[in-house]
């Protein structure tokens, strides 16, 4: 009895192995470093500089800072080959690139956000942007490698959630700019992406995974030509540069929607982090929940049939005199913002899975420089459509475009995954 009882367990932990959950709560909070200052230069400025009178048309500025990111495939050659393997080979880029990055956005403390500092700003924030951006490839890598397949549902739904509370904080950088002041929020917001990367940078970074191993054993670097010959990334870069650009068109001009809409510091101030928390902390928490019931691409398709709808709710409040009552802006904003969320992180769950691990850095590294591309024309391209053609058109064209590539995600999802595995 006693032999088929350790028979059973051995099965049960065969099937099921053990979930290393310091490592995933380690790997989760140090996302939030990277999500913080993201969101603050998506969500908050833009709305910060509407109310100080930057003409939409003018809007493309704060999309340079998105500029550099979409070379990060370049440095990922960089930090995917060298690295000290006594502190870790990728804790040894995490480390100064976060401590640099913390210096400098504490930097903005001294510069308000008003027309005639957002030259030094932008100058500031594209060249975080640049530390920032071998920051994310080395956590990226960092995440990629040390997630078992097993443990990835729940490590990127960790992720999702922690990263998704720091963009609450971003997005709640506009009230507390009305109530701390500008100063005070720049400073505390450095310390938070300090505390965030403080557990990584003292837990001992694991083994790199067996692939990795292997390639450094023969003698191979990282190899760009190689990723890029793959089948698959004829499907997923593609894919990847229509996932920025229909997420962050629509992002982009959210605050700006507002601010001429007549909405005060402190309404967007409760309303972005009303919306974020539901859209970004409920939505990463369920996520993997309906994706094990339902599948990962009618997960997807869940988010993508709100889109049309989400499009003429904006359309709608557009043609209103006046905003509605606060508290029914958060329950409605909030609710699109989970059901469109639910295809968001389906993707982000599958770009974990996509990467090779021999040279995680290198291959997630060149998916974010296609994303972060769309990001980028999505940030310079937005204001000119609103300002030009006006909020009726642009937010049905921001749906279309988000559908584009949510449509070729759903229908080419298993191509994709039938193309990894016979990879692997």
């Amino acid at each position: 009895m006693r032999a088929s009882l350790k028979g059973e367990e051995k099965k049960t932990s065969a099937v099921n192995p053990p979930k290393d959950y310091p490592k995933l709560a380690t790997l989760s909070i140090l996302h939030m470093a990277q999500y913080f200052p993201i969101t603050f230069a998506g969500v908050a400025l833009p709305f910060l500089f509407r109310q100080e009178g930057l003409p939409l048309e003018m809007f493309w500025l704060l999309a340079l800072p998105s500029f550099p990111r979409w070379l990060k495939f370049l440095m990922a050659l960089v930090v995917d080959n060298y690295g000290n393997e006594r502190i870790g080979r990728r804790k040894s880029w995490i480390i100064p690139c976060t401590l640099a990055a913390v210096v400098l956005y504490a930097t903005l403390a001294f510069f308000p956000p008003n027309l005639e500092s957002i030259y030094i700003m932008v100058s500031i924030l594209v060249f975080g942007a640049v530390i920032m951006s071998a920051q994310d490839i080395a956590v990226d890598a960092y995440a990629a490698e040390a997630m078992q397949d097993h443990e990835r549902p729940l490590g990127t739904s960790l992720i999702n959630v922690l990263g998704a509370v720091s963009s609450v904080v971003g997005a709640a950088a506009v009230a507390l700019v009305d109530t701390f002041g500008w100063q005070n929020t720049m400073f505390a917001a450095s310390a938070l992406m300090l505390v965030a990367a403080l557990p990584a940078m003292l837990r001992k970074e694991p083994i790199p995974p067996p692939a990795t191993l292997e390639r450094l054993a023969r003698g191979e670097r990282p190899d760009l030509i190689k990723a890029l010959k793959r089948k698959e990334s004829a499907y997923i870069l593609p894919f990847m540069f229509m996932f920025g650009l229909g997420h962050h068109f629509l992002l982009t001009m959210i605050g700006p929607f507002w601010s001429d809409q007549g909405m005060s510091l402190t309404q967007y101030g409760i309303l972005a982090p009303a919306s974020a928390i539901t859209g970004g902390i409920l939505a990463a928490t369920l996520t993997p929940w309906l994706i094990e019931r339902i599948s990962m691409r009618f997960t997807a398709g869940v988010g993508l049939v709100v889109l049309p709808v989400e499009a003429a709710v904006y359309c709608y409040f557009s043609f209103l005199d006046a905003i509605p009552p606060l508290w029914i802006l958060i329950v409605t904003i909030a609710a699109l913002s989970f059901s469109t969320s639910l295809y968001m992180y389906t993707v982000t769950i599958s770009r974990f899975r996509w990467v090779s691990k021999a040279q995680a850095g290198t291959d997630y590294s060149m998916q974010s420089s296609l994303w972060n591309l769309g990001v980028w024309v999505a940030g310079s391209t937005a204001g000119l459509v609103a300002g030009q053609f006006g909020y009726v058109v642009f937010f049905p064209v921001a749906a279309l475009i988000t559908l584009v590539g949510g449509v070729f995600y759903v229908l080419k999802w298993q191509d994709i995954e039938d193309l990894v595995l016979e990879r692997e």
